[in-house]
């Protein structure tokens, strides 16, 4: 039982030392695999929300690669679809472009749910599903392309 157990301790530590070489080897090296993502976009890239609308900031999340920021959505009477359009209305006024999803070619056939928006460096993609229980809809806010490090 003791000769398994060293042997389990010793496969562990083998790969977790063949893992730390391969990762100091790598471009960027282990630093550079430890380094958090840029910050998501603010809620303030929205703007103002639409009358009779709220944004709620429900904090930053992040993965490996990217950070996120979902927002909720509040709108008096009306529905997820509903409140999607008008925000998505409303941020298409501002300037905003629709983009729909691969294989797509006209919007008019395309619901506003079903596609997301971009000023050209943040990315809007809505939610019919509310992220909160008091929401009416989502938003989740991100970066166009990830910006470098530097910027």
């Amino acid at each position: 039982m003791v000769v398994l157990a060293t042997l389990a301790i010793v496969a562990m530590v083998s790969t977790t030392a063949v893992g730390l070489l391969n990762s100091a080897q790598a471009p960027g090296g282990v630093e550079g695999a430890a380094q958090k993502p840029p910050d998501a976009p603010g809620v303030a890239a929205l703007g103002a929300a639409p009358q009779g609308m709220t944004y709620t900031d429900l904090g930053e999340q992040c993965d490996l690669s990217e950070c996120f920021r979902p927002i909720a959505v509040t709108a008096d009477g009306l529905d997820s679809e509903e409140t999607i359009d008008a925000v998505y209305t409303h941020l298409i006024d501002e300037g905003w472009g629709r983009l729909l999803p691969e294989g797509r070619t006209d919007p008019d056939e395309v619901p506003f749910s079903e596609s997301a928006l971009s000023d050209g460096a943040v990315l809007v993609q809505a939610s019919v599903q509310p992220y909160t229980t008091d929401s009416t809809a989502g938003l989740l806010l991100a970066h166009t392309v990830p910006p470098s490090p530097a910027s």
